[in-house]
């Protein structure tokens, strides 16, 4: 988007008669009748810009144009400025930036003239604007990166609470869907292997009468393993998960009175929950939501109903929030995640997503990463992907989800809330077992490379573990979810990514990794 220009412009030559500098951009003219007038510029006064992205710099007049010789300048020295290739009525000044940098583009009389009449010059500019400074992983020393520590390398309990019939009280037919039975040795044994912290998704509404009321036995149930994950020692992450049946968050964005249904029940839900876990530690988190969004994952209504569904998500994050804070105790100042749309990234880091506010300020950011899906998710479907990386073999990998990916969006999310101290967690990442040797190299190489550009730009993360073992889609074992053994042949691999995500070994960088590429 160009930006209207707002600078005073210094008179061209001729007689003082013509002179129309002033915040309109006015220029010289001549008894031709033509006159060059700045319209607009793609960079403001005093802006602060990205060194990276910003290349050029364009200025557009009111007629067409042409540069001459000389006359230019970037903090002092000379560029080579040309018309753009789009319209000869705009001149486009090439801009080599560093980051945390003042600079100052000057153009001189007569260095771009009208086309029309070579005598007439378009006015004296000068812009001032500064880079932001470069974000160097690491330099924040704050709450959120303590927290990083703390919460290290995690693990799921994937499809076990969070098993869902899709209706209210009606249990899940075929029993948990990882077929398992936790047992206390199943957290002591993700302790002995180097896990920090578990996070146990539940869905609530399977057990809820038509009260909201859940039933005790389940809650029961669900308190057993956060209990034995507190005697373990390890860290316990706790939320509303595929719930997602009644979070109708589409309809509720587009009718008031079902929102209204559905927060009386976000409410009553978690009461329930922060009432039953209050007497717990601060070793409990609670997560608001897992990864709420219309169906499409991004792709859907959200792109077009004018912000709906974030202003709904947003709504019911603060609810939550809210919900747990009035129970009181050691709620009061525990630890909330909180997710955006989808739990993306992406949409962590646009505007569009509000943090709730909070007396505690004990807010979390939620995020998961399993970016490129179609090489960690489905490499068995018509479009998926058997490799990763820079050594990847042309058509074999996702275009633009390499390591550039990763640490684009984990410096984005560290630059964003980590320097602001606000913690960010990885609440689930991972990559399916896939069925040749090869592959399962870049499946290796892509896991540790996450986890060590997790620990880099201070993001503790947990690893998505179904119980289901082999190769393909869906295959994420990597647990015994009843006892805590390790599946076969998963245990290299599991330590090589705690190692990744937790080693404070200064030569082990993401340039060590990179360069074992397979």
């Amino acid at each position: 988007m160009m930006l209207i220009a707002s600078l005073v412009f210094i008179s061209c030559g001729g007689d003082d008669s013509s002179d129309n500098s002033g915040s309109g951009g006015g220029g010289s003219s001549s008894s031709s009748g033509v006159t060059v007038v700045l319209r607009s510029q793609s960079i403001s006064a005093g802006a602060e810009v990205d060194a990276a992205s910003t290349t050029v710099l364009t200025l557009n007049y009111n007629t067409t144009v042409k540069v001459t010789s000389n006359g230019i300048t970037l903090n002092g020295n000379p560029v080579t400025a040309k018309s753009n290739s789009t319209t000869t009525m705009s001149v486009d000044i090439p801009l080599s930036l560093e980051d945390g940098t003042s600079y100052t583009v000057h153009v001189a009389k007569g260095a771009i003239v009208s086309t029309i009449d070579a005598t007439v010059s378009a006015p004296e500019f000068t812009l001032t604007f500064t880079t932001k400074a470069k974000i160097t992983p690491g330099s924040a020393d704050n709450s959120a990166t303590a927290m990083a520590k703390r919460l290290g390398w995690g693990w799921n309990l994937g499809n076990h609470f969070d098993t869902s019939s899709g209706k209210d009280g009606v249990h899940p037919e075929w029993g948990y869907w990882d077929q398992a039975t936790p047992t206390a040795d199943l957290y002591t044994n993700l302790k002995k292997a180097g896990a920090s912290t578990v996070r146990i998704g539940v869905t609530w509404g399977n057990y809820q009468n038509s009260s909201w009321v859940i039933e005790p036995s389940y809650m029961e149930e669900v308190r057993q393993n956060v209990e034995w994950a507190e005697q373990a020692g390890l860290n316990v992450i706790l939320n509303m998960h595929h719930d997602e049946y009644w979070l109708d968050i589409k309809t509720a964005a587009n009718n008031a009175t079902v929102n209204s249904s559905i927060k009386e029940r976000i409410e009553k839900t978690w009461q329930q929950i922060a009432n039953a876990f209050n007497d717990k530690g601060d070793f409990l988190i609670f997560e608001s939501f897992n990864e709420l969004q219309d169906g499409q994952w991004g792709w859907g209504a959200n792109r077009t109903d004018g912000g709906k569904q974030y202003n709904t998500l947003n709504e019911w994050n603060q609810l939550v929030v809210n919900t747990i804070r009035a129970t009181g105790g050691n709620n009061a100042t525990r630890w909330i995640g909180i997710p955006a749309y989808a739990a993306s990234p992406s949409f962590a880091l646009e505007s569009s997503f509000k943090l709730p506010e909070d007396a505690a300020k004990k807010i979390m950011v939620s995020v998961h990463f399993y970016d490129p899906n179609t090489f960690t998710l489905t490499p068995e479907n018509s479009d998926g992907k058997s490799e990763w990386g820079h050594t990847a073999a042309a058509g074999k990998f996702q275009s633009g989800s390499n390591e550039d990916h990763v640490t684009d969006i984990f410096s984005k999310l560290y630059e964003k809330y980590i320097t602001q101290n606000i913690p960010v967690y990885i609440g689930e990442y991972g990559c399916v077992m896939h069925k040749n040797d090869r592959s399962n190299l870049f499946r290796n190489y892509y896991l540790e490379y996450v986890c060590r550009a997790a620990y880099t730009y201070s993001m503790p993360l947990c690893i998505w573990d179904n119980n289901v073992t082999g190769g393909g889609n869906e295959h994420h074992g990597y647990f015994n979810h009843s006892n805590g053994n390790y599946q076969s042949g998963m245990q290299t691999l599991v330590q090589t990514m705690i190692q990744a995500a937790t080693s404070t070994d200064a030569s082990y960088t993401l340039e060590s990794v990179y360069n074992k590429a397979p």
